[in-house]
C-alpha cells in the first residue's frame, strides 16, 4: 500500500510530501499556509506513520479555534486526540488502513 499523499483535515485538504531535508532539525513539519505537511523520507515506515500523525494532530490545531494558542490542558489535548483526530481517521479511510498496516507490520 503506497504512502498517503493527501490528507482532509477539518475539510481542509493537506498535501503530503516526503521531501523534508535530513539537514532540519525535526522529522515533520506542517505549513498551514499552504496546507503541506512534509516529512523526511528516509524514515522507517513505523517511525513515519507517527511522524505523519504528530503533524495531522497539528494541522488538527492549526484548523481550529485552538490555533493561536502554544500550550494546552490535559482536557484540551484529549479532546485534540479523542475529537479531531478521530474526525481525521473516520475522514481519510486509506490514511486509516495505511496506518495499522504499519502497525501491525
Amino acid at each position: 500500500m503506497a504512502k498517503p499523499t493527501t490528507v482532509k483535515v477539518a475539510g481542509q485538504k493537506y498535501k503530503i510530501k516526503y521531501d523534508l531535508p535530513e539537514t532540519e532539525d525535526s522529522l515533520g513539519l506542517c505549513e498551514q499556509s499552504n496546507s503541506t505537511i512534509r516529512i523526511q523520507g528516509h524514515l522507517q515506515e513505523d517511525k513515519m506513520a507517527g511522524v505523519l500523525m504528530h503533524e495531522i494532530t497539528h494541522a488538527c490545531i492549526d484548523e481550529s479555534v485552538m490555533s493561536g494558542r502554544k500550550r494546552f490542558g490535559l482536557e484540551e489535548v484529549c479532546d485534540i486526540v479523542g475529537y479531531h483526530v478521530l474526525v481525521v481517521l473516520k475522514d481519510n479511510p486509506e490514511l486509516l488502513a495505511w496506518l495499522v498496516r504499519e502497525i501491525e507490520e
